[in-house]
């Protein structure tokens, strides 16, 4: 009985620390802050990272890279694995770069968002999701080396065309120019100081003459009142002249014409006695002659009384 007692105790404590054993793996592969493992898969260059580089997203740490390798199934390319923690950001949109850190030149790897899906990315220690891996900015300055470099080849060959004998010779001398005017503005700019007094004095005599010219035309004001009121008397005159021109018109016209009839007859009698006095000149001293006698006057004769 006490053979059997003890194979039962220790059948049950087998049961017991296997089912306890059980729970802490599961625990411990469970718990809330475990890392989340994702690879990544990429023919480019890893120069820099290392196992335990940081991964960063949005420039905080949020895990680090695990492992690095080559394919197994293809050498040419490199997996790394990376943990990250529970709560970073990963979506199907997620890739990868190999970004320079700071002025100490170690590299980092680092997440970034690009166009697609924002649904979270589903991952597992067995299985763990793919992140895709993208071309940094050093990746891409170095496979655009060559291309600047023949660019820069092509200017030099330009520039020496350009920079042939004539043409440094013609730069010479337009750096020769450049320094005689550069003479020859601090020159002007010694001269500037006295310039700019003269400016001054010119603006307070300025002032002063606009102040002047105020006390002128305050002065002048009166004058041109006193001229107002003459302008003002000489159109009065002007209208009294036009009225009496006016009224001269009315009563002198008929005036003449009377005067005119009467000079003309006044010239009329002057011509006669005229023909007069030359026909008889003595009568300016002897007075006109008087008429002959008329019948039954005396001294009347009568042709009848004539003697034959």
């Amino acid at each position: 009985m006490e053979n059997r007692a003890h194979a039962i105790a220790a059948v049950v404590f087998l049961i017991v620390f296997s089912v306890g054993a059980v729970l802490v793996y599961y625990w411990l592969a469970h718990r809330p802050d475990e890392p989340l493992t994702y690879a990544i898969v990429t023919s480019q260059s890893v120069g820099g990272l290392s196992e335990q580089s940081a991964v960063q997203f949005k420039g905080l740490v949020v895990g680090h890279v695990s492992s690095i390798g080559f394919d197994p199934q293809d050498r040419a390319r490199v997996i790394l694995r990376i943990q990250l923690q529970r709560d970073t950001y990963v979506t199907h949109a997620t890739y990868a770069e190999v970004a320079m850190q700071g002025l100490t030149g170690g590299s980092v790897l680092e997440l970034k968002l690009g166009p697609g899906s924002r649904s979270p990315l589903a991952t597992s220690a067995a299985h763990p999701a793919l992140i895709p891996m993208h071309a940094g900015m050093l990746d891409s300055l170095v496979a655009s080396a060559p291309v600047v470099m023949r660019q820069l080849e092509g200017v030099l060959s330009e520039a020496r065309q350009v920079l042939d004998q004539n043409n440094r010779a013609h730069i010479a001398t337009s750096l020769q120019q450049l320094d005689e005017a550069t003479r020859e503005l601090a020159a002007v700019e010694q001269q500037l100081p006295g310039l700019l007094q003269g400016m001054q004095r010119s603006v307070d005599q300025s002032h002063a003459l606009l102040a002047n010219a105020n006390t002128l035309m305050r002065d002048a004001q009166t004058p041109v009142r006193n001229a107002t009121r003459l302008e003002a008397s000489i159109e009065a005159l002007a209208r009294s002249s036009r009225q009496l021109g006016e009224r001269l018109d009315r009563q002198t016209v008929p005036d003449a014409d009377t005067l005119s009839q009467s000079l003309q007859q006044t010239s009329r009698q002057l011509d006669a006695l005229l023909r007069e006095l030359k026909a008889k000149p003595q009568s300016l001293i002897f007075g006109a002659p008087k008429p002959p006698p008329g019948p039954g006057e005396p001294g009347f004769h009568d042709g009848k009384d004539r003697q034959p």
